[in-house]
């Protein structure tokens, strides 16, 4: 909603809410906590694919709070073939303002990645350079 002047000049000069409802549709604004992880930067030192499983090591700063990574689709996968599916990797330190350097290796998932009619699907992951070939078979 963008406020003009003229909204926010008939608000202080004390005009009611019918004289400023008659020119301009007045919108309530609710702020709410927000419900998803503030991503948080981080560095990708190794990313490989090992059976269904991407393996990251990554590299972050804290040393208070335990953090959380979560893997998620990027956008649709391309439709030429094999198929790129674009992933990106979701940092949330939990507010952990610490200075410590501190690298952790961890694994995700990648079955709800799969197309059922190829054998390979190549993942793109954001902060990643190159592909990455999941290969599978049913």
């Amino acid at each position: 909603m963008r406020w003009t002047p003229l909204i926010i000049a008939a608000v202080l000069a004390g005009c009611s809410d019918r004289e400023v409802a008659s020119t301009t549709k007045v919108e309530t604004v609710v702020v709410k906590p927000i419900d998803r992880p503030i991503p948080s930067p981080f560095s990708i030192l190794d990313a490989v694919i090992e059976g269904d499983s991407l393996r990251v090591e990554v590299q972050f700063g804290g040393g208070f709070r335990a953090h959380t990574f979560t893997l998620s689709s990027d956008g649709a996968a391309t439709k030429s073939l094999p198929r790129q599916q674009p992933l990106r990797l979701v940092h949330d330190s939990h507010g952990d303002m610490g200075r410590a350097l501190i690298t952790e290796g961890r694994a995700f998932d990648l079955t709800p990645f799969r197309d059922p009619s190829q054998p390979m699907v190549r993942l793109a992951l954001q902060g990643w350079s190159g592909l990455l070939d999941y290969r599978y078979s049913d």
